[in-house]
């Protein structure tokens, strides 16, 4: 595998940075992780402490970027939340996932750097799918899954364990000819590809 795949990247769109988590940004994710409407549909400790964030940022500065990515999402001065690309080369796939705190929600800011990740992940791993998964009860991430051209194709039954309770999630995924296809045709003229800097 080529050291390009190694290295961490830095994503630009209209309005975030996406860029690998520092230390610095513990206490930027302590403030939007331990927020109650945050953790509600995430298997996230219960309270989340400083020490929870700490771990968190100390794995994701860990993250081997050959085959997984982990961003943190910076808006303004602030991490306001994470974006995470797990690839599997064997199948071609990658797994996305993201978490926003709730005073972003609603402006778009998940959508806009989840389509950054998604068109990076396909251009750099030559990824044959990208799928991503969400509690069945959360509609705000389905709608970003939606808005990205993604098409559900089912519900896991019983597939996370939360707080003592096993819980459906509801998953959804788009291929790379429909992925270009969408680019292609202008189906969102508002999306504004991102542009990547190896670090």
């Amino acid at each position: 595998m080529s050291q390009h795949r190694n290295k961490p990247v830095v994503l630009r769109t209209a309005r975030l940075l996406l860029r690998p988590f520092e230390f610095t940004d513990v206490d930027d994710v302590c403030a939007y992780a331990s927020d109650p409407e945050v953790a509600r549909f995430r298997p996230l400790p219960d309270p989340y402490t400083r020490e929870d964030a700490l771990g968190f940022v100390n794995r994701q500065i860990r993250t081997n970027w050959s085959r997984d990515a982990e961003f943190a999402i910076v808006y303004g001065p602030r991490v306001i939340g994470g974006l995470s690309l797990h690839v599997n080369s064997e199948h071609e796939t990658g797994e996305l996932g993201y978490l926003l705190g709730r005073r972003w929600w609603g402006h778009g800011l998940a959508t806009e750097a989840a389509r950054a990740v998604v068109d990076w992940g396909f251009r750099r791993f030559g990824l044959h799918k990208v799928y991503a998964r969400a509690h069945v009860d959360n509609k705000g991430s389905w709608r970003v899954m939606e808005r990205l051209g993604m098409t559900r194709e089912g519900v896991l039954r019983g597939h996370w364990k939360m707080r003592d309770e096993h819980v459906d999630l509801v998953y959804y995924a788009v291929f790379r000819d429909e992925w270009a296809l969408r680019a292609d045709s202008g189906a969102d003229p508002s999306a504004k590809k991102a542009q990547d800097v190896n670090v």
